[in-house]
């Protein structure tokens, strides 16, 4: 789609609208919304929707357009669509979704997801089922038996079903210990289910904080951080609810971890030099204060609290 200048941004003023409404329903719209789909959507429906999504809304799309105070706007429609997907597009990290988001759904979304996790748990016995016949194979059966489910954990990994294919790698493993790539494609496999599930506890962490409920949302991203220790949302998530509550040891605690994770992100250097004010550790507050005024010279807030040091 063309973009149509209104006045001097070269934003659709529909894109406008959306991108509006989308940050005034922060936390309270489902994943499900985000990417308009039904709760009972298929990997291939949440795939396509998500394809669609994030290319009216990456920034990439807009770079070197005049999108002025929509560019913030647009950076985090597009994370949020981003993590929208990374949850719905992981078996394991939906059914973790939908047990905590169930009290949100519309009614006619918690009966899809009812008969969705219905259909699952049968899945789930039908695989465990399969399973246990192949693991009694005997002799040069067993390395068959490891093939087939090496096979079929590669398709149901395809398909978004993660948890059903580690499942199946590990009973292959055992099967044939000595085949590398079932152990290759395991380690794949639980390495991106770890990072599923700490999106999605940062998901439901930052709607807590969005309800004031800091102590959970704290548990949540500490459980984020400990299945993906890399993830930045984690640790400033941490920091951010601890500041809120007015805990600055704790937030100065973890701080540093979100500094390290993403360096360049000027609202966490910004947090940085608030919390480093507060427990009054004057030099690192100003050396990240600094940090964000070099970024954006006219940053008010950074430049208050430099005052004031």
């Amino acid at each position: 789609m063309a973009a149509t200048t209104v006045g001097s941004l070269d934003l659709p003023p529909e894109l406008q609208r959306e991108l509006k409404d989308l940050a005034a329903r922060e936390g309270k719209i489902s994943h499900y919304e985000l990417l308009g789909i039904p709760a009972d959507a298929d990997g291939g429906a949440v795939r396509r929707a998500y394809l669609e999504r994030s290319k009216r809304l990456h920034p990439d799309a807009w770079y070197r357009k005049n999108v002025g105070e929509y560019a913030t706007l647009l950076s985090r429609a597009f994370q949020r669509i981003a993590a929208a997907y990374q949850v719905l597009s992981d078996d394991d990290a939906r059914a973790e979704y939908d047990a905590e988001q169930a009290k949100t759904f519309s009614a006619a979304d918690k009966t899809r997801v009812e008969k969705r996790m219905q259909d699952r748990a049968d899945d789930e016995r039908r695989a465990k089922e399969r399973r246990e016949r192949l693991m009694r194979s005997k002799g040069f059966a067993r390395l068959g038996a490891a093939r087939q489910l090496y096979e079929s954990a590669v398709e149901l990994a395809a398909k978004g079903q993660r948890g059903f294919a580690i499942a199946e790698l590990k009973s292959a493993r055992e099967l044939d210990p000595q085949r590398k790539e079932i152990a290759q494609k395991l380690a794949e496999l639980e390495k991106e289910a770890a990072k599923a599930r700490s999106v999605s506890a940062c998901v439901a962490a930052g709607e807590r904080a969005a309800q004031g409920d800091f102590d959970r949302a704290i548990a949540l991203y500490t459980a984020a951080h400990q299945s993906d220790p890399t993830n930045p949302e984690a640790a400033r998530g941490i920091a951010t609810a601890a500041a809120e509550k007015g805990e600055w040891p704790l937030a100065a605690t973890w701080i540093p971890r979100a500094v390290e994770a993403a360096p360049t992100h000027v609202e966490t250097r910004l947090l940085a030099g608030r919390v480093y004010a507060a427990v009054k550790n004057k030099a690192r507050a100003k050396a990240e204060l600094q940090f964000v005024l070099d970024k954006i010279p006219n940053h008010e807030e950074a430049r208050a609290l430099l005052k004031r040091l």
